[in-house]
């Protein structure tokens, strides 16, 4: 046995392939989860005391570089492999510093978000350090592909390509195993706690493979209909049991979520000069409140929609899953908009954001809304610091949908000034909300006081216009809270509630409904507003008002949402009721009334005339659009020289940073005697000939 041992490692191309295939995915491994924990012994407290997940971990690192066998230039195989798995590892642990949510599998879906918003999370030079390490890489790269040398022996591919198949059976198999005995789980109620439980290539991997609602085991039809049974529903449609009759007051009601708000005197140890948010606050005490228990911190605002518009568990979807990014954008969704539309509401979303963040303008339609007002229909006036729109513009949206029509109003709002990044060099003077004492570190107050000032004007916000609804003339339900904590590094332990997956949420009112303090879960918000109003409309949503306290409660609710997004939908007796709204893009049509030539201090000006203008109107001539002067919301102008009878002229509303066309004016053909004529084509020709929505945020 000594000699066979001391045989093998005087074999070169086994002490190479040990290393190549047993202590590189090893090593690998280890860094992946000191960068994972942030600390060195954190990673070796993980192979010590959880050595069944890292080993599981271990095995998925391997079989990627085993592939490696099927290559003559092995060496530069492995480093190629190597090297991504430590950069998919440095970019968990750069999201982990900034969102406190790790990097998941649908993260890649957001490629193009992240592209729009880099310079709001990274310095110019930190990201030209970034481009110039790249294209160093990449040369070195090249330059050890060119010099990597070769195997000198026969590559026996058929053995190889066979170990490779035996290594990805027995991982299939080993990761089950691990599954049923209880090592390792395809649910991830918190992704932060489970990539710490189970590794970073696990929740990735599982990120990656485990989408949509999973099959219960005790999904049937039998089982459906008992569920229906119980809810006095026949299965039929969505009108079954709408109680329409029953129902004697439609207030308009309003969700308005609130980017990244969160109460700072939760905070333990920090002292503020003043309370940041002393109205909210003040809400709280008088009206409904309590903590609302979110999916997401630091990120994710579209899942948190999500659970509060179709009151849908996210825990039931795939690790990191976003709604969004995947069914929603195809699928048509029961909603509370579209349960709010059997009873006769009309229903808006707005957004002081671009139309194209998370795709938004692609789902809201599959989501039941009738108009959507996102930042390229608002005339916006201040912004922070960092770029986004103060909230206080939302104000003037929210009034101009309540008065659109006599018809009461479901409006979803989303605020954006809260939004990260936090910049930690000192950007305000004399700030109004100052920090007394609790933080030591330079930088991260600057940000903390940052976060603390602009959410203080957030709740100026909503102090003007819960006076602006008390005012409006028609009973009003505002419903206020934060879709996620700040990205600011707060844990558990810095906070007086004990966890950073809860926010506070208020429900406003201007007529007297009475005050009902609860703690719930953001995807049961819209069911307890219904039914304090008596609505039953939705099966969903009757399901949370009928279930809530029964013991198979999400259970049950797990069965509903696989059958209708994934199964027979027997609770809509096989066909889905919904279908996709014929979206309007913002409330106030935009209109085009005259073509003028002017000349203006010695040039030669078009000006085009009209109504509801904004800083993103882009003045369209026959197809091409050039570069626009926003004057005012009546008037643009551009520089065209050839001016003639018959040119087009269409006024398009325009992302700014991407270009993408988000909704047109009417053409209107000017027929050079001054007269101009509007002629009648829709406003939404397919935006997709001009470029996919998958953009932003």
């Amino acid at each position: 046995m000594k000699n066979r041992v001391k045989s093998f490692f005087n074999n070169t191309i086994y002490v190479k392939n040990l290393f190549l295939f047993g202590i590189i995915p090893f090593l690998l491994e280890l860094v992946i989860e000191m960068l994972n924990r942030g600390s060195v012994i954190g990673a070796f407290r993980f192979l010590i005391f959880s050595p069944v997940q890292f080993l599981c971990n271990m095995i998925f690192i391997t079989i990627s570089v085993m592939i490696g066998l099927m290559f003559k230039k092995r060496t530069f195989y492995i480093t190629i492999i190597s090297l991504i798995w430590l950069i998919m590892g440095l970019t968990n642990r750069i999201l982990l510093t900034i969102r406190v949510t790790p990097f998941n599998g649908m993260d890649l879906k957001l490629i193009d978000t992240a592209k729009t918003i880099l310079d709001q999370y990274f310095s110019p030079l930190v990201i030209t350090g970034a481009i110039v390490v790249t294209i160093l890489l990449i040369s070195g790269l090249v330059f050890l592909f060119i010099k990597a040398p070769k195997i000198d022996y026969k590559i026996n591919y058929w053995k190889n390509f066979a170990l490779i198949c035996i290594a990805i059976i027995v991982a299939i198999f080993g990761i089950r195993l691990a599954n049923n005995a209880g090592f390792l789980s395809r649910k991830f109620p918190n992704l932060t706690i489970a990539y710490n439980k189970y590794g970073f290539v696990y929740c990735f991997e599982q990120g990656l493979v485990n989408k949509g609602v999973k099959k219960p085991t005790d999904y049937s039809k039998n089982k459906i209909d008992t569920i229906m049974d119980k809810l006095g529903v026949e299965g039929t449609d969505s009108e079954s049991d709408t109680n329409k009759d029953k129902v004697t007051k439609t207030p308009n009601i309003i969700f308005l979520q609130l980017e990244s708000f969160m109460d700072l005197n939760t905070c333990k140890n920090i002292e503020f000069n003043q309370d940041p948010t002393p109205y909210y606050n003040q809400l709280r005490k008088e009206f409904t409140s309590g903590y609302l228990n979110v999916f997401n911190v630091g990120y994710g605002t579209c899942n948190t929609e999500f659970e509060v518009m179709t009151s849908m568990n996210l825990e039931d979807f795939g690790p990191g899953e976003m709604p969004y990014k995947t069914l929603l954008k195809e699928n048509v969704c029961e909603s509370v908009a579209f349960d709010l539309k059997e009873y006769g509401y009309r229903t808006h979303a707005i957004h002081d954001n671009d139309a194209t963040f998370y795709s938004r303008k692609t789902v809201f339609p599959h989501l039941g809304y009738d108009t959507f007002t996102s930042i390229e229909y608002m005339n916006v006036q201040e912004y922070t610091y960092e770029g986004w729109a103060k909230d206080k513009i939302l104000t003037e949206e929210i009034l101009k949908a309540i008065k659109e029509n006599d018809a009461p109003d479901f409006i979803y709002t989303i605020s954006v000034q809260g939004h990260g990044s936090y910049p930690t060099e000192k950007v305000l003077e004399n700030p109004k909300i100052q920090i007394l004492s609790g933080v030591d570190n330079e930088g991260k107050k600057n940000a903390i006081e940052y976060y603390a000032n602009q959410i203080n004007e957030m709740d100026e916000f909503v102090k003007e216009l819960t006076a602006a609804l008390k005012d409006c003339g028609e009973d009003t339900i505002l419903v206020m809270y934060g879709d996620h904590l700040p990205g600011l590094g707060f844990s558990e332990k810095d906070l007086t509630n004990n966890s950073i997956y809860q926010t506070e949420y208020v429900i406003w009112n201007n007529f007297g409904m009475a005050k009902e303090d609860e703690d719930i879960r953001s995807y049961q918000l819209a069911p307890k507003v219904l039914k304090s109003l008596g609505m039953t409309a939705g099966v969903i949503n009757k399901y949370h008002q009928t279930y809530k306290d029964d013991e198979e409660y999400l259970s049950g609710l797990q069965n509903l949402e696989y059958d209708i997004l994934f199964g027979n939908q027997v609770v809509y007796g096989g066909v889905n009721p919904y279908v996709p709204t014929k979206l309007q893009m913002g409330i106030q049509e935009i209109t085009i009334s005259e073509i003028e030539k002017r000349k203006v201090d010695g040039k030669d000006y078009i000006y085009v005339l009209g109504e509801n203008f904004t800083p993103s109107s882009k003045v369209q001539v026959n197809g091409k659009i050039y570069e626009t002067e926003f004057i005012d919301t009546s008037a643009l102008r551009i520089v065209y020289d050839d001016l003639t009878a018959l040119d087009s002229f269409v006024v398009a509303q325009t992302d700014k940073d991407s270009g993408y066309v988000v909704g047109k004016t009417k053409e209107c053909l000017y027929y050079g005697d001054g007269s101009e004529e509007t002629q009648d084509q829709s406003e939404t020709k397919d935006m997709s000939e001009q470029k996919t929505d998958d953009t932003k945020k």
